[in-house]
């Protein structure tokens, strides 16, 4: 059921409310870590090279703990999507969060081992690459898929939520009818209006 709580030390908590909790944990670690390392490696004066060093071993550190955080919450999205589907907001979170992902690997490679004038134009290079790919692997088309698959092992597609994608999901969806049950093959017709 939507209601359901989620399992382990976070009694009182849904599934929902345990997934958007680890998103914003890993968002609100990124906002302080990243600003934060950017001004300590401006402000850090190279007068030996074992200053650097271990900017670089605690930055390193610090960038570690980060992916901890961001494997909890990209474990509890994909706790969340499989019990209830995949929804557009649902995948656009998963995107973002690989984006970090990217941010802070590119931080390790150019901050880290002294190429920090590329770093600015690395991250905006990945976001419009990103948006570029997201063009191209046609999310609305994903999400159906997504959701359909799980309907063969689950029997839980939602009709409702599926139909109201844009029309790049449709054909996905027609191409789907078959496998359907036949209640939810009426249903999903009827939706698209076939």
């Amino acid at each position: 059921p939507p209601g359901a709580r989620a399992r382990g030390g976070l009694s009182g908590l849904t599934v929902a409310e345990y997934a958007r909790r680890g998103f914003f944990e890993l968002v609100t670690a990124s906002a302080l870590v990243l600003p934060l390392l950017l001004f300590l490696h401006w402000l850090l004066r190279c007068e030996s090279i074992g200053h650097e060093y271990l900017f670089r071993g605690l930055a390193g550190t610090l960038i570690v703990q980060l992916l901890v955080i961001m494997a909890s919450a990209l474990q509890r999205m994909w706790f969340y999507q499989t019990l209830y589907g995949l929804t557009e907001l649902r995948f656009y979170t998963t995107v973002f969060m690989l984006w970090l992902a990217i941010i802070f690997a590119w931080f390790a490679i150019t901050v880290l081992r002294g190429y920090g004038e590329r770093f600015a134009f690395g991250v905006l290079l990945s976001g419009c690459v990103g948006v570029i790919l997201l063009n191209c692997v046609n999310p609305d088309a994903v999400i159906a898929h997504t959701n359909v698959y799980r309907n063969t092992t689950s029997s839980s597609l939602d009709c409702h939520y599926v139909a109201t994608l844009s029309t790049d999901a449709v054909p996905t969806l027609i191409a789907a009818l078959p496998t359907l049950s036949e209640e939810k093959r009426h249903v999903l017709a009827s939706l698209l209006r076939l």
